[in-house]
């Protein structure tokens, strides 16, 4: 599987998204996916997984799937929120839906697989930071598989990025990046220009000749887990999203 950014608003009964404030997140996830190139995947946070209900639809799913699709867009015109159309739609038994998005005990969560596009993983976090300053009540954790995070994993809120710690060696080693104020990777996106799209799937794999197949397996950095800055995890040259954060903090707890 291809190297990700996961990012969850816990739901720990002090995180909360209003309406409104969600509707501004959607508009703004909506612009990002469309206005940049995304290589291996597109931001992806949701409070909802919506599952169609099977039985319903019997052995004519496409009339079952153009139905649901005329209800969403009727209620939409109506002016109807995300939440208001899925929340319709069960109400009617139409589809099944699971709150907090893809993990448990979220409000809303997703991830982003990015492989080896570095300015994609500088726009998830580019993102989610404006997504702090909105749902400003709320912590956002984001875990980074590859180099991006520095430290892996940072918590943000309303513009301030917290890293926890669990002992004192811990503690001893993220506060340099505090101390720094450096905790992403400087990205060239310019790098990143002609980057091919990551496929998934190879079809006829088996069919292949042992050279066709080494060719496509060369290694396990294809799937985006390497290190391909400059110099000590930053490009020389490039965007800095450390610039963009208010205050850098470290704590034992992250409420």
């Amino acid at each position: 599987m291809a190297r990700r950014l996961i990012y969850k608003i816990p739901d720990n009964g002090k995180n909360f998204i209003s309406e409104q404030q969600w509707e501004r997140i959607l508009k703004l996830q909506n612009w990002y996916n469309s206005e940049f190139f995304w290589s291996a995947g597109k931001l992806a946070l949701k409070r909802f997984l919506v599952f169609p209900d099977y039985h319903l639809a019997g052995n004519n799913f496409d009339e079952y799937r153009k139905r649901v699709e005329n209800i969403r867009k009727a209620l939409k015109n109506k002016g109807a929120s995300e939440f208001e159309i899925i929340k319709h739609l069960e109400t009617n038994g139409l589809v099944f839906i699971k709150n907090g998005g893809y993990f448990d005990n979220c409000i809303a969560s997703g991830y982003t697989r990015v492989g080896q596009n570095e300015f994609n993983a500088y726009l998830v976090c580019d993102y989610l930071l404006k997504v702090s300053l909105i749902a400003n009540k709320s912590i956002i954790e984001i875990y980074d598989e590859g180099n991006f995070i520095k430290c892996k994993k940072i918590f943000l809120k309303a513009g301030d990025l917290f890293i926890a710690y669990s002992n004192e060696d811990e503690k001893k080693y993220l506060e340099k990046f505090i101390e720094e104020r450096k905790v992403f990777s400087i990205v060239n996106p310019k790098k990143y220009d002609n980057i091919p799209k990551l496929r998934h799937q190879f079809m006829n794999y088996n069919k292949y000749t042992n050279t066709q197949k080494l060719k496509v397996l060369h290694n396990w950095n294809w799937l985006g887990f390497e290190d391909s800055y400059d110099f000590e995890g930053d490009d020389l040259e490039g965007y800095d999203l450390n610039k963009k954060i208010r205050r850098f903090l470290i704590d034992d707890k992250i409420n």
